[in-house]
């Protein structure tokens, strides 16, 4: 007789489903004193130090070895409330060029839609080191326009990425974060409701 593992689905509802939260730490520029969070009014006050996670922070070099400096800047820019979403990142100018500033949309786009995938069926969001592992047993779904329910599974990664490039909702938790001077930690969230 052969013993067969079967690994049965879980289903998982993306309505109010937190993918990650991470605390990142930025130095408060030396030209600035600013002691309320709602003081600060351009990126250049604040310069990326690391996440707290010194394992998250590693996890994302998984993504693309530059990628926690990215994710960085987008918990930045939805912080002074220019972007709530991975796609208005992606399609707004950058102070930095990647690879050249034609093609910048293409690489984000792509990063982000493996950063998706990666919180989707994988551990990269944890505080334990990234397994390199698809959970590929995870199904998701959601209440449509319809009142239907749509299901996603591994297989259809591409649809659900594409849906939750528009949908992640990029958040900063104010409530978690907080200024010790010289440095701010913002508690930046990323969900979908």
């Amino acid at each position: 007789m052969k013993a067969t593992t079967e690994q049965l689905s879980t289903f998982i509802n993306l309505k109010g489903k937190v993918f990650a939260e991470y605390n990142i730490i930025y130095h408060i520029n030396d030209g600035y004193s600013i002691k309320d969070l709602n003081r600060f009014s351009s990126k250049h006050q604040l310069l990326f130090q690391k996440f707290s996670s010194k394992i998250q922070q590693m996890n994302l070099m998984f993504v693309d070895s530059i990628f926690p400096i990215h994710l960085a800047d987008v918990a930045l820019e939805t912080f002074l409330n220019n972007v709530c979403s991975f796609r208005e990142y992606a399609l707004i100018g950058k102070n930095f060029v990647v690879i050249d500033t034609k093609t910048d949309v293409k690489y984000f786009r792509n990063k982000f839609y493996d950063f998706i995938l990666h919180l989707l069926f994988s551990n990269i969001a944890s505080e334990d080191f990234f397994k390199e592992e698809m959970q590929r047993h995870n199904v998701y779904y959601l209440k449509n326009e319809m009142n239907t329910i749509d299901y996603y599974s591994f297989y259809e990664q591409s649809e659900l990425q594409s849906l939750l490039f528009d949908k992640m909702e990029l958040q900063i938790n104010f409530s978690s974060s907080f200024i010790k001077e010289p440095e701010l930690t913002l508690c930046f969230r990323i969900s979908i409701n």
